[in-house]
């Protein structure tokens, strides 16, 4: 005697084949929620890097080697081709501070840098150095000017009125470093103390270049 299996082909015994798919359809959907919401919240999570590279400008950059520490009341600006660190200060802030670096191309490079300086306020020239006030800047002797009335910076710049200029020039070995500060005369001699507090924190980042009597050594008296 044989016995025919009422189920249909590919169905599960006592089951209809409508229910059997919604089941697995019910199951599928579930799956598939909770793939989705477990990469969604993926929770706290600590990831640490590993590896080295160079540091670049905005980590750290000194320019022409030389570190300096700025008062607080100064408001730093982009720098330029000449201006290695640029400044702002006074109410309206158009006062003015700049360092620069320039060659030392001669014995008379830093007088006449001076007079440069002087021809900007029509004052007259000076002959020699030690007619200036000096102060030890850079672990040398750093020349002070000072000049007052009408600033022509020149390059195109229209005069200033009634302005002052503190400015120090510091020679070192090959090259002079310069700070600037022009502005009312109020307020340059309010920043008095600010500015040569400022050149006399200045030092080289890294070796310094070779001074004068290092580079070219004092004979020895027999």
């Amino acid at each position: 005697m044989y016995f025919q299996d009422p189920s249909p082909v590919g169905t599960f015994p006592g089951v209809r084949p409508g229910r059997a798919c919604r089941r697995w359809g019910r199951i599928l959907s579930c799956g598939v929620m909770l793939l989705l919401f477990s990469g969604c919240d993926r929770g706290d999570r600590e990831v640490v890097v590993t590896g080295q590279r160079d540091l670049v400008l905005w980590d750290r950059a000194y320019p022409g080697n030389i570190k300096d520490s700025a008062p607080e009341e100064w408001r730093r600006v982009p720098f330029t081709q000449m201006r290695y660190y640029n400044y702002r200060f006074g109410a309206k802030e158009d006062g003015e501070v700049w360092l620069s670096v320039i060659p030392r191309q001669g014995d008379d490079a830093v007088l006449q840098n001076v007079n440069r300086w002087y021809n900007q306020f029509r004052m007259p020239e000076v002959t020699e150095l030690d007619e200036l006030k000096q102060e030890p800047m850079l672990d040398v002797t750093g020349y002070v000017v000072e000049a007052e009335g009408v600033y022509h910076a020149g390059m195109g710049a229209e005069p200033r009125e009634d302005s002052k200029m503190l400015a120090v020039a510091i020679p070192y070995s090959t090259i002079i470093v310069t700070v600037k500060m022009v502005g009312s005369p109020a307020e340059v001699e309010a920043q008095r103390d600010n500015f040569l507090g400022y050149c006399q924190s200045l030092v080289f980042f890294n070796d310094a270049p070779a001074k004068e009597e290092d580079r070219y050594p004092k004979p020895e008296k027999e």
